[in-house]
């Protein structure tokens, strides 16, 4: 192993920008999105339309659109984030929800996060049809033509583009071959009830991670999704040494947490020892070994104030 072999990017530059994690406060998470995402019951499903911003007409619509799909359709709309009995992986209509290259990881992220806070995006993806005329702002400059794939992947690509604007000092476009950098997509998630600030995450400071663990742990319990950034070290290379792809914590588990993982479409389990003590390659990391960096939950800035 060379020297170093176990150093990230984002040690390094956590020890030159210093702490990034927000102090300590019961007011950062806002209510979040309603609780109960699986039930599909239409008061229910109308209470999170109208959380996500959604027109009382349009929700309205939704209730009526979605009681007439089949059980399988249903369940994708009402919890995207939740696979069917008997399988690991997240399926959009018959479409894997899986990411369509190697630079698409952040942005199916944003896609399934979005849409499992907003559930007439979630049944567009699933059906192709936005009801009484209403699209959901993901949806700007994406066409309906195509099928679940071809849309999946559509706004994939839609989120990369947005995410990756003025991403360089606040003016510059981000180069689109390096994805979907945390701060751009922290810019760009959408869940009801939350903002997200990017934080790195530097593993070797242990009681750091235990704050950010802590805190996705808080947003998990309130029903809110919680993406992470995994990459590796120097002992395989300075190019692995930075945040490589990302994935999303969906739940809490006895031992750790369910991660959607993009590359497989797989709902996957994540151990807090794999977070806390890094050892090799994690499949829900989608083989990565070290998170890096975090968007955590914070209560929404008011209108025309930026989230740091």
């Amino acid at each position: 192993m060379p020297p170093f072999g176990h150093l990230q990017l984002t040690s390094v530059l956590r020890g030159v920008l210093g702490p990034t994690l927000l102090a300590e406060s019961v007011s950062l998470l806002g209510t979040g999105g309603p609780s109960g995402a699986g039930d599909s019951g239409a008061a229910d499903l109308r209470t999170r339309a109208l959380a996500a911003g959604v027109p009382s007409d349009v929700a309205a619509a939704l209730v009526d659109a979605v009681g007439e799909l089949d059980a399988r359709e249903r369940d994708q709309v009402t919890d995207p984030l939740r696979p069917a009995p008997g399988t690991d992986v997240l399926r959009l209509g018959t479409a894997a929800a899986r990411q369509t290259d190697g630079t698409t990881c952040g942005s199916s992220v944003l896609a399934m996060l979005a849409a499992a806070g907003d559930p007439t995006l979630a049944h567009w993806l699933v059906t192709g049809r936005t009801l009484a005329g209403y699209r959901p702002a993901e949806l700007d400059g994406v066409g309906d033509a195509g099928g679940p794939a071809v849309r999946f992947g559509d706004l994939q690509e839609a989120l990369k583009v947005r995410s990756s604007s003025r991403a360089v000092l606040g003016l510059l476009r981000w180069p689109q071959a390096l994805g979907t950098p945390p701060w751009g997509a922290a810019r760009v998630a959408r869940f009801p009830g939350v903002a997200y600030r990017s934080v790195l995450v530097d593993d070797t400071r242990s009681d750091e991670v235990a704050v950010v663990l802590a805190r996705a742990s808080r947003a998990l319990d309130r029903g809110v999704p919680v993406p992470l950034y995994a990459g590796g070290d120097l002992a395989t290379g300075l190019s692995t040494a930075i945040p490589r792809h990302v994935v999303l914590l969906t739940a809490r588990t006895a031992d750790g947490f369910t991660v959607y993982e993009p590359s497989t479409g797989r709902l996957l389990p994540l151990t807090t020892e794999e977070v806390t003590k890094p050892g090799g390659p994690v499949p829900a990391l989608g083989g990565w070994s070290h998170v890096c960096w975090a968007l955590l939950p914070v209560r929404p800035a008011p209108v025309g104030v930026a989230v740091q």
